[in-house]
C-alpha cells in the first residue's frame, strides 16, 4: 500500500470483511454487517479465514455478541447492521470515535482493534516487526512446512483482523516474554473447540452458540461463583492500558471477557501496514492455577486430579480420543457446546473437534475432525442409560483394536520380518509402518461402524466388528508379503510361518474365533 493510499481501518463502518454469500455472491461487509449477515443466515464463509483461525474468529464473533446483547438487556440478536453497530459501541462507551474497532490508531494512549495501549507512548521496545499478517500468528513448526510464513504478499485488512484474533485469543507459550492465553491449561497448551453443531455452515453454528451463551450465562456464574463479576466485568481486554509488567485478576472480568496475551500494534508504512510486538515479564491475566478450567463454552474439562481443561497431543482427535469426547468418559467432562440441545430441522447433526497441538517453541500441527450423527444415533445419544452403553460398547472395541494390532497383527508381521525365528524379537520396530495403517483403516471405519451396529442384536454388532478388524489385518499381511519377505526358498515357508502366528493369536485372544477357527481359516483362502 503505498503512502497516498487508504485502507479501510474501522470495523464498525468499513466493509472490511469479504464473504461469500447463500445466494452465490460474494460481497463485503462491515464487524456489524457481519453479525446481521449471520443472524439472518445470509453469509456461508470468510474469504480471508484459514482453516486454523475458524474456532478463534467463531468463538470471538459468539463471544462479542453474547457480551454486546447482554449488556443492552436484549434476549433475541437484532436483524440489522444498524442495531448491531450501536450495540457494539455500548461496549466501548469512552471511545466515541471508535478507536478499538480500528485496525491502526496512530495514538499510542488509545486502544486499537485488538491492541492494548501503550502507557509509554512508544513503540521502543516493540522489536518484533512484520509487514505479512500471517508472521503473527501462523502455525510455527521447527521446519515451516505446516504452512509457509510471510506467504501473503497483499494482505487485506481481514487478513489482519483474522490474524489479530487469532493471536490474542488462541496463542501459547512461544518462549521468554511470549506468554500465551488463559484459556488453556498452560503455555504448551491449546485452547480447543468441541461441540455439536446442526449444521457446519458458519450463521446456523453462530446462532446456535449464540443462544447456548446468553442462556447459560446466569450457569457460569453460579459454577464459578467467585471467578467473574458479574455485572460491568471488563469485556475486551484490549481496552486497558498495559506495560507489560501488570496483571489482570479474573474478578475484574466478564464471563465471556475476549482476551489479549500479546502487546502489539499496527502502523501504516509506504509499504504497507507493519505490525510491532512486544514481550511481557508476564501473562495478561492471573489464571495459571486455573488450569485453563475458566468456564470456555468449547473446552471440554479432563478429570484427572488437577481438573485440567483438555490439551490435545500430535495424535489429534483420533478416534479413540474423539470416542471419548462424543459418547462420554470417566475422564472427560464435556464442553457446554457438547451438550446443547439442537434444535434443527434436520435430522442429522454433527460433532466437530478442533484444535493446535503445541511442544516446546513449535506446533504438532492443527487438528480437525467432523463426526456426522445421523438420527438414530442422536437418539441414543440423547438417552443416558443408551448413551452409556454405546459408550461402553466403544471402549471395548478401542481395546479390541489395540489387541488386534499389538497381540494379533504384530507377531505375524515380526515373523515375516525376521524370518520366521524361534523367537520373535518384539522391540524391532520395522512392523510399525503396517501397525500405522491399520489404525488408519479403523480411524475411518470406527464411527460408520458403531452407528451401524445399533440396528444390530449385540451379537451380530460384535461379529461385524471383529470380521472388520480380521479382514483387514489380512488385507495389510497380503499387503506386507510382497515387501517384507524376500525371494528365495524360505519365501513360502516365511509366510506359511506368518499365517500360522497371525490365525493362532487370532483364536487365541478372541472367542468368536476360537467358535469357528476353520472357518475364519476357509475364508482367508478364499
Amino acid at each position: 500500500m503505498k503512502q497516498e493510499e487508504t485502507m479501510d481501518n474501522n470495523l464498525l463502518t468499513d466493509a472490511i470483511f469479504r464473504i461469500d454469500t447463500a445466494t452465490g455472491t460474494r460481497d463485503k461487509r462491515s464487524l456489524p454487517g457481519v453479525l446481521a449477515g449471520l443472524t439472518n443466515d445470509e453469509i456461508i464463509a470468510f474469504v480471508a479465514l484459514q482453516p486454523y483461525q475458524a474456532h478463534a474468529w467463531h468463538a470471538f464473533l459468539v463471544q462479542l455478541a453474547a457480551m454486546a446483547l447482554h449488556r443492552k438487556g436484549l434476549a433475541t440478536p437484532p436483524t440489522t447492521e444498524a442495531h448491531w453497530r450501536d450495540l457494539l459501541r455500548t461496549l466501548t462507551p469512552d471511545w466515541p470515535q471508535d478507536e478499538p474497532w480500528q485496525l491502526v490508531v496512530k495514538d499510542l494512549s488509545k486502544p486499537a482493534f485488538m491492541q492494548p495501549p501503550v502507557p509509554e507512548k512508544m513503540l521502543q521496545g516493540f522489536k518484533n516487526q512484520c509487514a505479512q499478517p500471517d508472521r503473527i500468528d501462523v502455525l510455527v513448526t521447527a521446519k515451516n512446512h505446516d504452512i509457509k510464513m510471510a506467504r501473503m504478499g497483499h494482505a487485506h485488512p481481514d487478513n489482519w483482523v483474522m490474524a489479530l484474533v487469532s493471536l490474542q485469543t488462541m496463542e501459547g507459550f512461544m518462549g521468554a516474554g511470549n506468554y500465551g492465553i488463559a484459556r488453556m491449561n498452560g503455555g504448551f497448551a491449546s485452547r480447543p473447540g468441541v461441540g455439536v453443531r446442526p449444521d457446519p455452515a458458519c450463521a446456523a453454528h453462530f446462532r446456535q452458540d449464540l443462544d447456548l451463551l446468553r442462556k447459560n450465562r446466569g450457569l457460569l456464574l453460579d459454577q464459578y461463583p467467585d471467578l467473574y463479576r458479574k455485572t460491568d466485568g471488563i469485556s475486551l481486554l484490549w481496552l486497558v492500558p498495559w506495560d507489560g509488567q501488570t496483571t489482570l485478576p479474573l474478578t475484574d472480568l466478564d464471563p465471556y471477557f475476549i482476551e489479549v496475551c500479546r502487546r502489539a500494534r499496527l502502523a501504516s508504512a509506504p509499504s504497507g501496514v507493519i505490525a510491532s510486538i512486544s514481550t511481557s515479564k508476564t501473562t495478561r491475566i492471573q489464571a495459571k492455577d486455573f488450569k485453563g478450567v475458566l468456564g470456555d463454552p468449547w473446552t471440554p474439562i479432563k478429570n484427572d486430579k488437577e481438573n485440567t481443561s483438555l490439551t490435545i497431543t500430535g495424535k489429534g482427535f483420533d478416534y479413540a480420543t474423539a470416542a471419548k469426547l462424543l459418547l462420554g468418559d470417566e475422564h472427560y467432562r464435556p464442553s457446554p457446546a457438547q451438550t446443547q440441545d439442537i434444535k434443527t430441522q434436520h435430522r442429522e447433526i454433527e460433532f466437530f473437534a478442533r484444535a493446535m497441538a503445541r511442544g516446546q517453541g513449535v506446533s504438532e500441527g492443527y487438528h480437525e475432525r467432523r463426526i456426522p450423527i445421523p438420527a438414530p444415533a442422536r437418539v441414543v445419544l440423547g438417552r443416558q442409560q443408551e448413551r452409556a452403553k454405546l459408550a461402553e460398547m466403544a471402549n471395548q472395541r478401542i481395546q479390541q483394536c489395540g489387541t488386534m494390532a499389538n497381540k494379533v497383527l504384530k507377531p505375524a508381521l515380526l515373523t515375516m520380518i525376521q524370518e520366521a525365528p524361534e523367537k520373535l524379537n518384539f522391540k524391532d520396530r520395522r512392523a510399525d509402518p503396517w501397525l500405522v495403517h491399520l489404525d488408519q483403516r479403523v480411524d475411518d471405519t470406527f464411527f460408520p461402524a458403531l452407528w451401524r451396529s445399533l440396528a444390530m442384536t449385540p451379537e451380530d454388532a460384535q461379529a461385524d466388528w471383529l470380521n472388520f478388524l480380521r479382514q483387514t489385518s489380512l488385507e495389510i499381511m497380503e499387503s506386507a508379503k510382497r515387501t517384507l519377505i524376500g525371494g528365495g526358498a524360505r519365501r513360502y515357508k516365511t509366510f506359511v510361518a506368518a499365517e500360522r502366528t497371525f490365525f493362532g493369536s487370532l483364536n487365541k485372544q478372541f472367542e468368536l474365533f476360537q467358535k469357528q477357527p476353520g472357518q475364519a481359516k476357509h475364508e482367508e483362502n478364499t
